[in-house]
């Protein structure tokens, strides 16, 4: 008897725990939750209800569109039409001519009987008198004195007035400026030992070379187009002449081509 009631118990248990039904319910029922509860006791369970909507879904309706009311325009009122008048002809203007004044005529003179004109006897060319001819001028024997003849002097002619040049002012030199300007010159010279040395005259238009930064030291301001190849010994002025730069080749290039720029003053 035991037995069997336990067998019992198990199978209505089993059976309580599979049954599930599916209810259908009505489109105004709405499912907020599902909720599974547990009792304590073993003979009861609360079945759980499953809701498908897809049987019975819920129909949608579209808002409609609200629709503008016309606007109501008045019948515009009809206007009378214009009376047509018709555009008068322009007259034509009278030309007033003006009554010309009547002019008194000139008395008439009688046109004058043309005279003959005398004849007419041209004037006489009067002759010279020969140096040699005596002549009676009221009364009087008149010997003439010849007169030597003329002797022609040429005109001198005019010599230029010399024009007068006025003497340039000279212009100051601005503060600072010492009146030197920088010059070149470029010589072509056959080195051919080592250690070499060279002197150049420099021309007269181009001479003096002189200490252009005032520090008693002539050759460091000239410079060549090769200073590692080329140095500078020494600079000397003659007197009233042009001056010479000593310079010293380092390595015999050969024919070479030297270009020398210093400082001389501005001519």
């Amino acid at each position: 008897m035991k037995k069997f009631l336990f067998i019992f118990i198990i199978l209505f248990i089993q059976n309580c725990s599979s049954d599930t039904d599916p209810i259908d319910l009505p489109e105004t029922v709405k499912l907020r939750e599902t909720i599974e509860i547990e009792v304590t006791k073993i003979v009861e369970k609360e079945r759980i209800i499953y809701v498908d909507f897809s049987k019975n879904p819920i129909p949608w309706t579209t808002t409609p569109t609200p629709t503008i009311a016309p606007i109501w325009t008045p019948t515009p009122t009809p206007k009378a039409l214009p009376t047509w008048t018709p555009t008068p002809l322009p007259k034509v203007n009278i030309l007033w001519t003006l009554t010309p004044t009547p002019t008194i005529a000139p008395p008439w003179t009688p046109t004058p009987t043309p005279t003959t004109a005398p004849p007419w006897t041209p004037t006489p060319s009067p002759t010279s008198t020969p140096v040699s001819w005596e002549f009676y001028l009221d009364g009087k024997l008149v010997t003439p004195t010849p007169s030597p003849p003329s002797t022609w002097t040429p005109t001198p002619t005019p010599k230029a007035l010399p024009t007068w040049t006025p003497t340039p002012t000279p212009t100051p030199l601005p503060p600072g400026d010492l009146g030197y300007e920088k010059t070149s010159v470029t010589f072509t010279v056959n080195l051919t030992d080592i250690g070499q040395i060279v002197t150049v005259g420099i021309p007269t238009e181009k001479s003096p070379v002189v200490d252009h930064n005032q520090n008693n030291d002539l050759t460091d301001g000239i410079t060549t187009n090769d200073d590692n190849q080329f140095k500078i010994l020494s600079v000397n002025h003659r007197k009233n002449s042009n001056s010479e730069i000593t310079i010293i080749s380092m390595v015999p290039t050969g024919s070479s081509v030297i270009i020398l720029e210093f400082w001389t003053t501005r001519k």
